[in-house]
């Protein structure tokens, strides 16, 4: 249990609320960091719940603060430790980072004690939360104005004996969505501290879709469950489809107004009218078509668009490619319930 820190005021079967003070905007108004910790009665592991490392990723901000209203510290075991929002520069200007840094602060961690005020806060937060934790669930949204499917996202080689696929699996997500590691992100960086750190891509960037909000609201509970933190089972499913990131996008042939025809989740046929766009001086529609067999794994929530603008992220299945290239079994986990996998239901009819 982590949670030896001044910062901190674990009374078992307590909440309590704080305010990290950081830095000073230009006005001198303080930048600060919203906390709150839920204290179990029981000794257990020590969970990190934080959202909006990209300031315009709101989803995970309505997770975490329905779980801190819901969860009693009375029947918890273990703690939670919530920063529903990691990034206050970026969320103030409704932005995926701050206007004047242009940093990235997934790019940036462990941070800069003495750098922008951008690697500051992100030093501070590395520093002084995230060792605090046992696990991290980092909630993330597609990068605006984009949606795509929920999905773990996963920047490690994870080894099977460290038990991260199993906290991977945990969370009862369909999809993982694999790609490269990349230095500065808050799951590679937590990883050199032997810390686990499940990404979430939940809904999209600027908008809380109540849909959206019960898969995070569901993932984390999950864990929590199987850990032994809540009582209860975990609806797992009985296997999860593994996707590279390095899939490419459709995009615009054209400017105009952009009209899709499909959904996300959806298998669709090459040659299928996934669309139009409208010339906005004449009236006239021009038909977009797929270019490929798949499952529509992205879409974009722009309506006004130019050439080269993305439309649709569509994922090629196969029969001879899908064992071995999409998808990984679950282990045996405890306290958990084996689910079809709804997402591979829709493939395997599409491909029969």
């Amino acid at each position: 249990m982590k949670t030896n820190n001044s910062l901190f005021n674990p009374k078992p079967g307590t909440k309590e609320y704080k305010r990290f003070i950081i830095a000073q905007n230009a006005y001198r108004q303080e930048i600060f960091l919203s906390f709150f910790g839920i204290y179990g009665q029981s000794p257990g592991p020590t969970l990190l719940l934080n959202a909006a490392v990209h300031g315009n990723e709101v989803v995970g901000v309505e997770v975490i603060r329905k779980l801190v209203e819901k969860i009693d510290p009375c029947t918890l075991k273990g703690n939670i430790l919530g920063i529903p929002i990691v990034n206050p520069l970026g969320f103030n200007f409704g932005d995926r980072w701050d206007p004047f840094d242009r940093q990235d602060m997934n790019r940036v961690f462990p941070g800069d004690e003495k750098g922008t005020l951008t690697e500051r806060i992100a030093y501070f937060f590395f520093k002084n939360i995230v060792p605090k934790a046992d696990f991290i669930i980092d909630l993330h949204s597609a990068e605006f104005p984009d949606e795509m499917i929920p999905h773990v996202r996963l920047r490690n080689n994870c080894p099977p004996d460290k038990g991260h696929w199993k906290f991977i699996n945990s969370c009862g997500i369909d999809v993982i969505w694999q790609g490269p590691a990349i230095p500065g992100m808050l799951q590679v960086e937590a990883a050199k501290l032997e810390i686990k750190c499940l990404t979430l891509e939940i809904g999209a960037a600027g908008l809380i879709n109540s849909n959206n909000v019960k898969v995070g609201l569901t993932a984390c509970e999950n864990v929590m469950k199987i850990m032994g933190m809540i009582k209860g089972t975990a609806k797992i499913p009985n296997r999860q489809i593994l996707l590279k990131s390095n899939e490419e996008w459709i995009r615009s042939p054209n400017g105009g107004i952009f009209k899709p025809d499909i959904h996300l989740g959806q298998m669709v046929r090459k040659g299928q009218k996934i669309g139009d766009i409208m010339d906005p001086t004449s009236f006239n529609s021009e038909n977009i078509f797929s270019p490929l067999d798949g499952i529509v794994t992205g879409i974009t929530h722009q309506s006004i668009i130019r050439s080269g603008t993305r439309l649709f992220m569509i994922v090629h299945f196969d029969n001879e490619q899908k064992d071995k290239h999409f998808r990984t079994i679950n282990p045996s986990l405890p306290n958990t319930k084996i689910v079809e996998n709804k997402l591979w239901q829709t493939i395997k009819k599409y491909l029969t």
